[in-house]
């Protein structure tokens, strides 16, 4: 192996090469190392910029799937039969259901039901002091000869005189009791309107396809069906697994202060807090198709509810020396000024209506392609999800409201004689509170908005909730007071649907009205008498068992339920109870 030779040149003596010094060659190497480096690092600190600016952009626009590992829309199969003979009696029951003789009969018991006036008033007294609970007597007989094996083989105890509460005891004592829940009561038909009906609003007219009447439909229909499922499984000698209840307030439409709040707090008394199983309630949407799919929409939340009054108090005086604005016209502005400042919509996974949408675009053919996409995309970002609501907002109101909080003035009082400068008036306003939302929220926003909107115009004081600001010299020329008109009521529980009881529950509605049918939670915009028992169950499911085509009017001219569609509901009931019996 050849090395290659080294060049030793000797040098003459005294001479020397000119050798660079240490320090020399270390700022030499310093120097080219800057030279290098620092460019270098410049670009890493950009880099770096904008990776964490994007991963603050994406935080930021990242939304959170509350049921990680879970579908977007889960679906449970149709339930079947646990055994040949509870196959062959679930045949059995179906075909009772769905014979002429049953059909016949379950359309005199509804007209007798519609036939009675049961109209709650929003300034009931109290039960016993006030006679037009009296009609609820009748109502009672009519059930009680309607129904004789319910009332004979159930134990029925009277709550607070008027409120039923039907216990069928099971046979294991360990498995927590199903409570379907209707209500007696109807909206009242205001005189005025009588003639405008089709066909007179109490006499439960049958047009060959439906009944007519108040309170066909909300919701003497639910009573009625779980009633008649009871009574035909009590003829076959059927004892239910589990216990299975049954509460029918009588004051629901004017917020059940004397009958659902009793029920439940009976129940809470003599069973205890979390008790029940499952609860099915009137509401949801029902049964309709969405987009070239059918979907049943049971409601799995409530939004909140919150009246708030707007007082204004000024000096009083001869009309012919008004000061430029009066107590009404200062309330006027008030008004105004909350109309222009309105909630904007917003979507987030805490909302069931969200996934009603994720539901919507995994399932219906027909949906626009952009929207089927951007609903998709929401799953993970805000921004997808705002472009969504504003989209939907802009086509349906009702939508809408199942995303935004909504505000009405709906009452307003103020001035006694022409003449006379009113001192004080009033106007309430009613809130419907998103799911997101809170009471407090509505009342800080109000706040502000009479500081930074009337307060600056009049030299006024604010009492906001005993919270007072603004001008409280002599000087001021009035106050303006917030406060509660009644009662308020957050947004409910949302209702979990990945449960055992929730999957008997969908599971059921296939089992009945169709395995193709899509089952997607859902919101109410309005309020049920089960707000009074949050407390006994998270699995509350609001679902009237009814397709869409079958039913129409309710609280208004004209309310009407189809008679097939109302056999169908019946099967649903049974066949719930039927399938309590799994643990």
């Amino acid at each position: 192996m050849a090395f290659k030779s080294q060049n030793y040149t000797l040098l003459p003596q005294g001479e020397s090469e000119p050798l660079t010094s240490s320090r020399q060659r270390t700022k030499w190497n310093w120097k080219r190392i800057l030279h290098f480096t620092i460019p270098g690092i410049l670009v890493l600190v950009l880099v770096l910029f904008l990776s964490i600016s994007h991963a603050i952009k994406g935080s930021k626009d990242s939304q959170v799937f509350p049921h990680p590992g879970t579908a977007a829309c889960p679906q449970f199969p149709a339930i079947e039969s646990l055994s040949d003979d509870r196959k062959k009696l679930e045949t059995e029951v179906r075909g009772e259901i769905d014979s002429d003789d049953f059909f016949n009969e379950s359309l005199k018991r509804m007209q007798g039901a519609v036939q009675i006036p049961t109209e709650s008033f929003d300034d009931m007294g109290k039960v016993g002091e006030d006679p037009r609970w009296d009609v609820f007597i009748e109502f009672h007989e009519y059930l009680k000869k309607t129904f004789p094996l319910v009332y004979s083989k159930l134990e029925f105890t009277p709550i607070n005189t008027y409120g039923i509460l039907l216990e069928w005891k099971g046979r294991d004592e360990s498995l927590k009791p199903y409570l379907f829940m209707a209500h007696q009561d109807v909206v009242p038909v205001l005189k005025v309107t009588e003639s405008r009906w089709k066909y007179p609003p109490y006499s439960a007219h049958y047009d060959g396809r439906y009944i007519w009447g108040r309170g066909a439909t909300d919701c003497k229909n639910n009573l009625i069906g779980v009633l008649e499922a009871f009574e035909t499984l009590l003829e076959k000698d059927f004892t239910p697994g589990r216990s299975i209840l049954a509460g029918f307030g009588f004051d629901e439409e004017i917020s059940g202060p004397q009958g659902a709040q009793f029920i439940a707090k009976h129940l809470e008394n003599t069973r205890g807090k979390d008790s029940i199983e499952l609860i099915v309630d009137e509401g949801g949407l029902g049964i309709q198709m969405v987009d070239g799919a059918t979907f049943a929409l049971p409601g799995l939340g409530e939004k909140g509810y919150f009246d708030v009054r707007i007082t204004v108090e000024t000096s009083g005086g001869h009309s012919s020396v008004p000061p430029d604005h009066t107590g009404i016209g200062i309330l006027s502005q008030v008004i105004s000024a909350v109309e222009a400042e309105p909630y904007e919509p917003e979507l987030t996974p805490a909302n069931p209506y969200f996934t009603t949408l994720q539901c919507s675009a995994e399932y219906a053919p027909d949906m626009d392609s952009w929207l089927r996409k951007t609903i998709k995309k929401s799953l993970k970002s805000k921004k997808a999800a705002k472009s969504v609501a504003d989209y939907i907002a802009k086509k349906n109101v009702f939508q809408r409201y199942l995303m935004q909080t909504s505000q009405a003035t709906d009452l307003i009082s103020g001035g006694v004689k022409i003449n006379a400068l009113p001192e004080k008036v009033y106007a309430v306003i009613n809130h419907r509170i998103a799911v997101e939302s809170h009471v407090d929220d509505i009342r800080s926003k109000l706040r502000t908005l009479v500081e930074s909107k009337i307060l600056k115009r009049f030299s006024m004081s604010l009492d906001a909730w005993g919270d007072v600001s603004g001008n409280t010299s002599s000087s001021a020329v009035g106050q303006i007071i917030l406060e509660d008109f009644d009662m308020p009521l957050e947004p409910s529980p949302v209702s979990p649907f990945d449960t055992d009881a929730y999957k008997t529950f969908t599971g059921t509605i296939r089992q009945v009205m169709g395995e193709d049918i899509i089952v997607a939670p859902s919101l109410m915009t309005g309020n049920t008498d089960t707000k009074f028992y949050w407390g006994l169950t998270p699995n509350i499911y609001r679902f009237s068992p009814m397709r869409e085509e079958g039913r129409a009017n309710a609280h208004t001219v004209d309310e009407r339920v189809g008679m097939k569609e109302h056999i169908e509901a019946v099967k649903f009931y049974a066949q719930l109870v039927l399938n309590g019996d799994r643990s």
